[in-house]
Parts: C-alpha cells; structure tokens; sequence
C-alpha cells in the first residue's frame, strides 16, 4: 500500500530563467516511509506546561512562530502517521558527555549563542523535555543526538536499515541547523525525503524574522538540492486515503 502525496521540488534551469516549482506525485511505500520529528521537545504547548526559560530557536521573538508550527501543523501531522502506523522516530538534542565542551561545535556554541555545553546541555534540561503535545507514545523510536546531523555517532542509521525505511517525512527544528544537518546526511544515504514546510521554522535573525527569510531560503534549498516539500494539510489528506492501522492488520 502507498502514500500518494505531491511534492514540490524546485527546476534551477534553463540558466537564463528558471522555471521554478514543480510537483510530483510520489508513492511511498508504507512499509518504507517513517515520520520522523527533530528536536520538537520543548515545554510551553499543552495547557499547564511551564513556558520554558530559553525559547528552543534562541531568539525570542521566534517563541510565538514555533509555537503556531507545533499546535497547528506538527501535532496534526504526528496524529495522522500514527493512524496509519508509520514508525516515528524522534532526534533530540543530548549530552553525550564526549568532552563537547573541548570541540570545536563547542566553540560555536559559546561564540554564536553564548552557551557553553555545560549550560546548554546540562544532563537533564528542562529546555530538552517533551510536551504532551507531541511527547512519544511506547513503541515510538527516540534517538540521541549531539551534532546537528542526527546521523552523526547515533543508532539512527541502524534503526532505519532494521525498519527496512526509504522514504522521510521530516518535521522540526532549526530548519537551518539540525534539519539541514540530518537532510544533508540522509541523501547522502539515498534517503527520499519530503520536508512538510510548514512543520519546520529557521533560527532567524532580528532583520530576518518578521518575512522568515531564513525559512523561506531553507525551503527552497530542500527543494532545488535535498529532495521534496508539502504541507502538513497535504499529508493529512493522504493519510486518509489510507485504512487506520488496526484495519490494516491482518
């Protein structure tokens, strides 16, 4: 059984003017494709959560655009591979106590966010926890990760090769850290990934933000270099052309 959903991808070509996006039907596979969440903890989305001390994209006034990506789009889009029984695999930032702190992805931490690892990455941070928002269920796959790439030193590879998976339908953060390191890694796999747009958001700058400039040009790489973009809505759709999980057992 497939997933039929379109993906947009975009044409770098003729060279004197592109001809820009297109789309594609793809069908992947069900026993082929997991859904995949990076770096979506965070407290502050579920009624009663404290809001967390440091927004997870570092610049406050991007507290508000995450959390409109996580109520609206990743949440309806996690309930949805859950119903057809897509594995879901999480990535989530974690101390590997590796002497990260001695790295140079260290000194980028203290020179770009003025974190050292030992703030940033304390044992067990509050910033790092899940809300009942879109926190595991049992039997849902959380991997650890240090790097941006969550295929760097991790299980992640192992997993998806025992899963038996082709195809990523990948939401989360920072669009232009993390999802790009873990993109980048996975097509280089031969992974097919599709990005929902709407369920990732970029670190921005003070004179980025308000257009999401940085976002914007992240989709748009995706789409000319990595692989595919829909939306939220589009998965949801498809989704439901496909019988709920317990109909699919034999």
């Amino acid at each position: 059984m497939e997933l039929l959903i379109s993906g947009r991808y975009y044409r770098m070509f003729p060279p004197e003017a592109y001809l820009g996006h297109a789309e594609e039907m793809l069908g992947l596979a069900l026993e082929q494709t997991a859904f995949m969440l990076i770096d979506v903890y965070g407290l502050g989305y579920s009624p009663g959560e404290p809001e967390p001390e440091r927004p997870a994209l570092f610049y406050r006034g991007s507290t508000e655009v995450e959390r409109r990506v996580m109520v609206d789009h990743v949440k309806p889009a996690l309930e949805a591979a859950r119903r057809i029984g897509l594995p879901i695999i999480y990535l989530n930032n974690s101390n590997q106590m590796v002497a990260t702190q001695y790295s140079e992805f260290g000194s980028i931490l203290v020179r770009t966010h003025g974190l050292t690892v030992e703030e940033r990455w304390e044992t067990d941070p509050v910033e790092f926890r899940f809300s009942k928002l879109v926190e595991p269920k049992p039997g849902e796959y959380v991997v650890r990760k240090q790097m941006y790439s969550g295929f760097f030193e991790t299980c992640l590879e192992t997993l998806l090769r025992n899963l038996r998976i082709k195809n990523l339908v990948v939401v989360g953060f920072a669009a232009n850290a993390c999802v790009q390191g873990t993109l980048n890694d996975a097509l280089y796999r031969n992974y097919r990934i599709v990005l929902l747009r709407d369920c990732t958001a970029a670190m921005e700058y003070q004179d980025t933000l308000e257009d999401q400039t940085i976002t914007r040009y992240f989709i748009r790489h995706v789409e000319a270099f990595l692989g595919y973009t829909a939306t939220s809505q589009e998965f949801a759709r498809s989704c439901e052309q496909i019988p709920d999980r317990d109909q699919l057992k034999p």
